[in-house]
């Protein structure tokens, strides 16, 4: 298993967390609290570079949601950026590209736009819905 790491910085006014290993049921909760310190310390745009996440099991996609409807009820963001071969097929299968559309660069998920995906789901509650 391969511990997790996450690396935070800000650009383009949005904080960018690279994260790179496994996020699973072990790791899950290491980014779920750093999330949920930002979103407590009023950072409801964040972008999270996931090109050296290599695993993602579904407790993972669930930190990734939790996240996201953090940012949402506060009218902010969580959106992915690279997101590694592995990962995005896990969203792919379990349909979370709707949700938790993949972007190509930090600028790109700023704007919100995704080659070939949505922008994501349109309220707190639509996002909770899948979870």
């Amino acid at each position: 298993m391969e511990q997790l790491r996450v690396c935070e910085r800000r650009e383009n006014g949005v904080v960018v967390l690279a994260v790179s290993g496994e996020l699973d049921l072990v790791t899950g909760p290491q980014l779920d609290q750093h999330l949920a310190a930002l979103a407590a310390a009023g950072d409801h745009r964040v972008v999270l570079n996931a090109a050296d996440l290599v695993f993602c099991d579904a407790c993972g996609i669930t930190v990734l949601l939790r996240g996201h409807t953090r940012a949402r009820e506060q009218q902010g963001w969580l959106r992915l950026l690279a997101a590694h071969a592995r990962v995005r097929r896990v969203l792919a299968i379990t349909d979370m590209t709707r949700v938790l559309p993949v972007f190509d660069t930090v600028a790109d998920a700023v704007a919100g736009m995704s080659v070939g995906s949505s922008p994501g789901l349109a309220s707190p509650q639509q996002a909770a819905s899948v979870l």
